[in-house]
């Protein structure tokens, strides 16, 4: 038998909500965050897939021979941990010097909406691009 190794990386922003595994199509485990969840599984070729609510990942495609052991990373969507601290920071400095450096509110839409259009991205369109597996 060969083994799979799911590795979960502890995120702020996907940390209270588990995640589930597909193998196959098949569900095989939920993940917590920064858990590690090892598998025996059949030699062969496999898909891999993730889903958190309504969103999920792109299925990964590999092969296993036998006694091979595979490890997969799993997290969330590439700076998404970074998206809504840039954004409070910002909304932050607006709001203290704002009458210092006369700003319009509208600068501070302009500012934050490209923070907006890359979450909201990962929630509609690019909902399977949500989570990254990874081969390690």
């Amino acid at each position: 038998m060969a083994k799979l190794i799911i590795e979960r990386t502890s995120e702020w922003n996907n940390g209270l909500r588990d995640i589930g595994i597909y193998l196959d199509g098949e569900k095989i485990a939920v993940i917590g965050n920064g858990e590690i969840k090892n598998f025996e599984i059949k030699s062969g070729e496999h898909t891999l897939k993730s889903k958190i609510d309504w969103c999920g990942s792109e299925t990964l495609t590999f092969n296993l021979s036998d006694n091979e052991i595979k490890k997969i990373e799993l997290s969330g969507f590439k700076l998404g941990k970074f998206m809504l601290p840039i954004a409070a920071m910002i909304s932050i400095l607006f709001f203290t010097f704002e009458e210092k450096l006369i700003l319009q509110p509208i600068l501070l839409m302009l500012l934050i909406l490209p923070f907006v259009f890359y979450v909201t991205y990962h929630f509609t369109l690019g909902r399977n691009k949500y989570l990254r597996l990874e081969e390690k």
